[in-house]
C-alpha cells in the first residue's frame, strides 16, 4: 500500500470519527432509540417510535420477551415458526401487525416469531439466531433464514457506520427518535489459504468503549489496515494496489487481480469484495443447517431484494448473486427466491418497473409489499410444514368442527 493511498485512508478515517453527544444518544437508557447496545451484536432493537413509516406515519415498534417483534396473530398458541434476519425480515417502515410474518400468520392460523434487526448481515443473523435457538430456551422447529441483497457483504463488515457513511448520521441526528447503529459488531472474513470463515470479535464489546469511536487515532490504529474501507477508499480515488495483499485468496477464490489500470483494478476489487461476501454467506448457510439438523430442527432460506435490485432485473439486468442461487442449491437448501417472483409479477403488469416497485416500497416494503412478500413465500412454507398449520388441516371437515377444534 502506497504512501498516498495509506494518507488518503487515514484521512477518511479521521472524517468518520463521532462526536461524543452521538454515543451519549445511543447509550442513554432514558432516550428514545430504535436500538440498544448489544456486546456481541452491536445492537438489538428496542421499544420505539419513528416516524418513517408511509405518507410520513410513524411506525410503532414492540419487542418480546425474547427480543422478538411483538407477536400479535395467535400470540397464545405454540410457535414453531421463527424468522431471523435484517430490516426485511423485522419489516422496517412498518408498525406491528403490518410484517409479513403477521399477515402470514392470520392466514395460515399459527404465530411466527420475528426475530429480524435492521441491518444485521447473514452472519450477524445467525449469532443471533444461535444465542436464541440453539440455548436452553430454543424449542422452534422450523427457522427460516431471510437474506437480503446487501447482507453477504455485511458478514464483513467490522464497523458498518463506515461503509453506510455521514448521510446515515445527519438522518439519526435529524430524527427525535435515534436511529443510531451499524457500530462495530462481531464479524467474519475468510482465510487466505483455504477460503474458510475466520471469525473476528466486537471491537467495542462494551457500552464505555463505543467512545472511542470519537477518537481519530483509534479509527486509524485499528482500520486503517482493514479490507472493507481499503476497498471503499480505492473506489473514492481509483487507486487498487493493495489487492496485491490479497492474491493469494483471489487464488482460492478463482479470481484474477488484475490492476493494470483504474478499470482493470475496481473491477478486480468488486469480484474480490462479491466473491468473498458470497462465500461467507454459503458456508454460514452450509454451517447453520448442520447445527439445525443435529438439534432437529429444519432451515428455509428466503431471499429479499430491494427496490433498486428489482429495478435492475426488470429492465433485464443480470442478477448479481447468481453464484449464491447456485450455492444453495449445491448445498441442498430449501429457499424461495422473491426476485425470481417479483419479474413473474412484474409480467402481469404494462407499467415501467419504477412504478411497479412504488406500489410495494417505501424504501422497505410498504405494508402492500408485506402483504406480496406473505403471499409469494405462503405456499412452500405451508408445504414445508408438517403437519401442514391449521388453515391447511384437515380441510375436509366441517366449518363447525374446525371452529370447535380451534376455540
Amino acid at each position: 500500500m502506497s504512501g498516498q493511498f495509506r494518507d488518503q485512508v487515514q484521512k477518511f478515517l479521521r472524517d468518520a470519527t463521532l462526536s461524543k453527544a452521538e454515543v451519549d444518544r445511543f447509550v442513554d437508557p432514558n432516550a428514545p432509540r430504535w436500538a440498544r447496545f448489544d456486546a456481541e451484536l452491536g445492537y438489538v432493537p428496542n421499544d420505539s417510535r419513528v416516524p418513517d413509516g408511509i405518507d410520513g406515519s410513524i411506525s410503532t415498534y414492540s419487542y418480546g420477551p425474547l427480543g422478538e417483534r411483538q407477536t400479535m396473530n395467535y400470540a397464545a398458541r405454540p410457535c414453531r415458526i421463527s424468522t431471523y434476519g435484517n430490516s426485511f425480515t423485522q419489516c422496517h417502515q412498518v408498525s406491528d401487525g403490518e410484517t409479513w410474518q403477521e399477515v402470514l400468520a392470520a392466514h395460515i392460523g399459527e404465530p411466527i416469531r420475528n426475530f429480524g434487526v435492521g441491518g444485521y448481515g447473514v452472519y450477524q443473523a445467525y449469532r443471533r439466531l444461535t444465542r436464541v435457538e440453539l440455548g436452553p430456551q430454543g424449542t422452534t422447529e422450523y427457522i427460516i433464514l431471510n437474506i437480503f441483497d446487501d447482507d453477504h457483504y455485511r458478514n464483513l463488515d467490522a464497523y458498518r457506520l463506515l461503509r453506510v457513511g455521514k448521510w446515515w448520521r445527519d438522518y439519526d441526528r435529524s430524527l427525535s427518535t435515534s436511529m443510531f447503529h451499524a457500530n462495530p459488531w462481531c464479524h467474519v472474513r475468510l482465510d487466505p489459504s483455504t477460503g474458510g470463515l475466520v471469525h473476528r470479535p466486537n471491537l467495542c464489546d462494551t457500552s464505555e468503549s463505543l467512545y472511542m469511536l470519537c477518537d481519530e487515532d483509534f479509527l486509524v490504529s485499528n482500520y486503517q489496515d482493514d479490507l472493507v474501507v481499503k476497498l471503499i477508499v480505492g473506489g473514492n480515488v481509483g487507486e487498487f494496489g493493495f489487492l496485491e495483499e490479497y492474491e493469494e485468496l483471489a487464488g482460492v477464490l478463482g479470481i484474477s487481480l488484475r490492476t493494470g489500470n483504474a478499470l482493470e483494478g475496481s473491477q478486480a476489487a468488486q469480484q474480490l469484495y462479491r466473491a468473498m461476501a458470497f462465500r461467507s454467506s454459503a458456508l454460514i448457510v452450509e454451517s447453520l443447517g448442520r447445527e439445525l439438523e443435529e438439534r432437529g430442527a429444519k432451515l428455509m432460506v428466503l431471499l429479499s431484494y430491494s427496490d433498486k435490485a428489482v429495478r435492475q432485473v426488470l429492465r433485464h439486468g443480470p442478477r448479481a448473486d447468481e453464484w449464491f442461487l447456485r450455492a444453495l442449491e449445491g448445498l441442498n437448501v430449501v429457499f424461495v427466491d422473491s426476485l425470481g417472483i417479483h419479474v413473474s409479477d412484474y409480467q402481469e403488469f404494462s407499467v415501467e418497473p419504477e412504478v411497479y416497485v412504488g406500489r410495494l416500497y417505501n424504501g422497505h416494503y410498504t405494508p402492500a409489499g408485506n402483504h406480496f412478500f406473505a403471499s409469494s413465500v405462503r405456499r412452500d412454507i405451508v408445504g414445508w410444514l408438517s403437519p401442514p398449520p391449521p388453515a391447511y388441516r384437515d380441510r375436509e371437515m366441517s366449518f363447525a368442527a374446525q371452529a370447535a377444534r380451534l376455540a
